[in-house]
């Protein structure tokens, strides 16, 4: 509301500019033609006519200049105006007395002013200035030549219905421009307001927006759109930079038509970390008139954490499935094996069998039995559920502990070279002997992986971000190729001759009962990153009190 009022009231300023321009305008026409009049009327060249003419021109000037110096510093500017409107009538009247009634060339001046009058004081000031006009100018009658009573009547009447209609039509007109003002202002600000939440909108979105030209250079870029690709400015950048695939597209015409609907692409982007991401891309055609495309129009979202996510929910209903399908078949397994290995037992003790060839293979048979046995109880504590853990555990020295005892192990190739960060000392909740059999069965893996790396780097590192306690294990060892990538976590599967296929199910299973979340990216050739993220919380001591005491 107060804006409006800024704004009538500046608009109100620019008229009186605007009308003051046109007084001083009409004062000087007043004053060319008195000098013509003067040059060409032998009447006018009594001092009697041309000096009080001059005078009152003169006092126009004096109190127009006046009015326009002090015009912004004027506080009572609606009285000021009134004298100015009633001087300029007063100075219409006397040029007309003295011109000569009938003949005046000043008669329409009245009118001017009236209108003037009308733009400032409305329909209500017009038509006061209309009723003084009407009194002036029969005063000039009264006082004027003689004229016909018929005649008299006649001219008071014309020009009294000129006044007052022009006074009526002008004072209309003047609310009519008012009102319209106030009603362009207030959609003005409407729009602005809507430009505004617009930008608003557009810059706080996580949404990435870009839009690009038929050329394909991207013209415009929120926020979201930098972050998501990891870049400063991506103004005037080609797509074919960014998204080569849109690009392709755009060039095959499969999104040129201007009724064409949205088409969503899922795209890999590697950003400046080398990190690959997942982003959903939706093209659409930027329309800017009917059948009129002027470049298209680009929403993307970053998708790679609800991929973790889904990989991490069908892997756990996988596991789930598995486990419980797996358990039953393992007790089933479990009992023959103990019957076969006491039968085996009566055997090798009994004196019938002397030959040390059978006796031999009925060993070799007890030692399969217990390894069968042993890979039994392994898989049956991954399926068991988990007891709570209720300990806090330190990760970084938790792994520092880890990496110090693969130094020693002479099974693992010795000339890999430890990159350690540990920047946090963040505490979680957890169990200390199985999250280090976990973190033992990743760094195993990735220097097992790295036997024919010629420069071989693990790097491990613990850091904090926002309410989580991240760990990253990266190798450039072998990497895992994407069929296997699907698997990984599955209990049994193995690309080793000798392995269980338990290790790396079992590490999965130690993260999840500790609520953490485990992401896996990995590319043959180049190495594997191993992602761990835990809730931290700096009041878990406080938290393990409570739950000990329950």
């Amino acid at each position: 509301m107060t804006d409006i009022i800024e704004n009538v009231e500046k608009d109100r300023l620019r008229r009186l500019v605007m009308i003051q321009a046109v007084r001083l305008f009409t004062v000087f026409i007043i004053l060319v033609t008195a000098v013509l009049l003067q040059s060409f009327n032998s009447e006018f060249l009594n001092p009697d006519v041309w000096i009080p003419i001059y005078g009152l021109i003169a006092g126009a000037f004096a109190l127009n200049g006046l009015y326009t110096s002090y015009i912004n510093r004027l506080k009572k500017i609606w009285f000021a105006n009134a004298i100015l409107f009633t001087y300029d009538q007063v100075l219409v009247t006397f040029l007309i007395y003295f011109t000569g009634l009938n003949q005046s060339v000043f008669l329409f001046l009245y009118l001017v002013n009236i209108i003037l009058c009308g733009l400032v004081y409305k329909r209500k000031g017009a038509v006061t200035l209309a009723l003084f006009s009407s009194i002036m100018f029969s005063f000039l009658l009264i006082i004027g030549p003689d004229m016909k009573i018929t005649n008299m009547y006649f001219v008071v009447g014309l020009n009294n219905i000129a006044f007052f209609a022009v006074a009526y039509l002008s004072g209309s007109l003047s609310e009519q421009i008012d009102f319209m003002g106030e009603e362009i202002f207030e959609k003005g600000q409407e729009i602005l307001a809507l430009r505004d939440l617009n930008r608003l909108i557009i810059k706080n979105i996580r949404t990435g927006l870009i839009t690009i030209d038929l050329n394909g250079k991207i013209t415009f870029s929120n926020e979201a759109s930098n972050q998501i690709l990891d870049r400063d400015n991506l103004l005037e950048v080609a797509i074919e930079e960014v998204f080569p695939v849109i690009q392709e597209e755009i060039s095959n015409n499969t999104i040129r038509s201007v009724d064409s609907k949205p088409i969503r692409y899922e795209l890999q982007y590697v950003n400046s970390e080398r990190d690959k991401r997942i982003i959903e891309v939706m093209v659409s055609p930027l329309v800017e008139g009917p059948g009129i495309s002027n470049g298209f129009l680009l929403i993307f979202q970053d998708l790679t954490e609800v991929k973790r996510l889904e990989f991490a929910m069908r892997q756990q209903e996988k596991m789930a499935a598995v486990g419980q399908l797996a358990a039953g078949i393992a007790h089933e397994i479990r009992n023959p094996l103990a019957s076969i290995s006491g039968s085996i037992q009566m055997l090798e003790s009994s004196r019938e069998i002397s030959d040390p060839e059978d006796k031999k293979l009925m060993q070799i048979v007890l030692k399969e039995i217990d390894r069968l046995n042993n890979l039994i109880s392994e898989f049956l504590d991954y399926v068991k559920p988990d007891i709570p853990p209720d300990q806090t555990v330190n990760i970084s020295l938790l792994l520092t502990e880890v990496m110090d005892m693969v130094k020693v192990n002479h099974q693992l190739r010795s000339e890999v070279k430890q990159d350690l960060n540990m920047s946090s000392q963040s505490l979680v909740l957890g169990d200390k002997n199985k999250l280090k059999q976990a973190f033992l069965n990743i760094v195993i893996n990735a220097y097992q992986a790295m036997e024919k790396a010629d420069d071989p780097v693990i790097q491990v590192s613990v850091f904090d971000n926002k309410e989580f306690l991240v760990v990253e294990i990266r190798d450039n060892g072998s990497g895992i190729d994407e069929k296997n990538m699907k698997h990984i976590f599955e209990p049994f599967h193995t690309t080793k001759p000798k392995g269980t296929g338990l290790g790396l199910a079992m590490t999965h299973k130690i993260f999840e009962s500790h609520g953490a979340k485990v992401y896996v990216e990995s590319e043959k050739g180049k190495g594997t990153i191993f992602t761990i993220e835990f809730e931290a919380s700096n009041d878990l001591k406080d938290e393990v009190a409570l739950k000990k005491q329950a």
